[in-house]
């Protein structure tokens, strides 16, 4: 199993390597500014987490999204940085992660971003990319093989949003327009999920 840092560190590489790619989504559907906030925000907390001397998984992942916070402002560097801090409540007390913790770091931040952007599924947002992977990850016995089915929910997810109506953000302002557009924050939720499916396999 990986450790925090590890973690942070493999979610700062992809969304590195993913900053044109973010950009390029979010000119057409947001500011054109996520890609750099999103590599700003992962680069700096992966840095602020792998020099951090707390030993309690739980209260390492919310430092981590308060934190995020602060060097990731936007819309959605806020809806990421409650996600973090939700699933690090949930993981308080713990010392080391555990393959079953990767549902509930997951879960953990669909549910936050959920209670704080107050959208739901169907709307064109973080949550289609998410959910369906928390979904596919929720019982499983095995975490490494489900991790892949999980990724490759959180691909469809990510698929089925392009076809929906966006109800979010600048997006919305598009309406029925807006079918046929991928959703950049269903994109980051897919690379969340894949920065998981890289460290266990």
């Amino acid at each position: 199993m990986f450790t925090v840092a590890e973690l942070f560190a493999e979610w700062a590489k992809i969304f590195n390597e993913n900053i044109e790619y973010l950009t390029e989504l979010d000119s057409v559907a947001g500011d054109a500014d996520l890609g750099l906030v999103m590599n700003d925000g992962f680069s700096k907390t992966s840095v602020f987490v792998a020099e951090n001397a707390e030993k309690d998984v739980g209260k390492l992942l919310f430092q981590a999204g308060k934190y995020f916070n602060s060097v990731a402002s936007s819309s959605m560097g806020t809806l990421l940085s409650a996600g973090m801090m939700n699933a690090g409540k949930k993981l308080r007390g713990k010392e080391a992660l555990e393959p079953g913790d990767c549902y509930t770091i997951l879960q953990g931040i669909g549910e936050g971003v959920q209670n704080i952007g107050q959208a739901k599924e169907g709307e064109k947002t973080f949550l289609d990319g998410i959910m369906p992977a928390v979904r596919a990850l929720e019982n499983v016995e095995d975490v490494k093989t489900g991790i892949t089915v999980a990724y490759e929910a959180a691909v469809k997810g990510v698929e089925d949003a392009k076809n929906m109506v966006g109800k979010h953000g600048r997006i919305a302002f598009r309406g029925e327009d807006s079918v046929g557009i991928i959703d950049p924050g269903s994109v980051v939720a897919k690379f969340l999920v894949e920065g998981m499916k890289n460290l266990l396999n």
